[in-house]
């Protein structure tokens, strides 16, 4: 077998530099560990309502924007990564409505404008375009900015169930941003 064909084998099996397996491994506990929190009927205080909305409409716009990618990536690495990403966000948002609901509350129900507006940008896009813009955007950006939103929650939160989600998805979205980082250096993306 040739070195090209051994090299595009095993890149098919990458998703950034983790392994298919590892990376869904990774996915499988970060989703259990969200999925494990109890929801309490403890008031929110103003403060963790509005860090509790921050994590929902992030989370939204990562499912959203990777929603998109999965069915318009022709990239497999980039649609493992959206997938993986369509998975945690669908966990994490089923999890936040199951606390806001526990608690008296409603998180927003439907993506935001800007969301609206990147989801609108990437349907328009295909091919190696869209991959990079995804990877990009959503993978790198979307995840800095969700990694400063847990921590922020997991500082300056006060609700235990709130801390918990912060604590739990966390990890895993520094995976996910270090996978998308690997990716990025892959595709050569400025």
């Amino acid at each position: 077998m040739g070195t090209v064909q051994a090299q595009s084998r095993m890149d098919n099996n990458m998703v950034g530099k983790m392994t298919k397996v590892d990376f869904e491994r990774k996915n499988k506990e970060g989703a259990a560990t969200v999925a494990s929190i109890m929801p309490n009927s403890k008031k929110l205080s103003a403060a963790d309502e509005a860090l509790m909305k921050e994590v929902a409409m992030g989370g939204m716009m990562q499912l959203e924007t990777s929603k998109v990618a999965v069915q318009k990536s022709t990239d497999p690495a980039v649609r493992e990564f959206a997938q993986g990403e369509v998975d945690e966000q669908t966990g994490l948002s089923d999890k936040l409505k199951a606390i806001a609901s526990a608690k008296g509350i409603t998180l927003p129900a439907t993506p935001d404008a800007e969301t609206q507006q990147m989801v609108s940008k990437m349907q328009g896009m295909s091919g190696a375009a869209l991959d990079r813009h995804y990877i990009k955007e959503h993978g790198v950006k979307g995840h800095e900015k969700l990694d400063k939103v847990m921590s922020k929650v997991k500082m300056k939160g006060t609700d235990d169930n709130l801390t918990a989600v912060a604590k739990a998805a966390h990890p895993l979205v520094k995976t996910h941003l270090k996978v998308a980082r690997d990716m990025e250096g892959k595709m050569g993306v400025q």
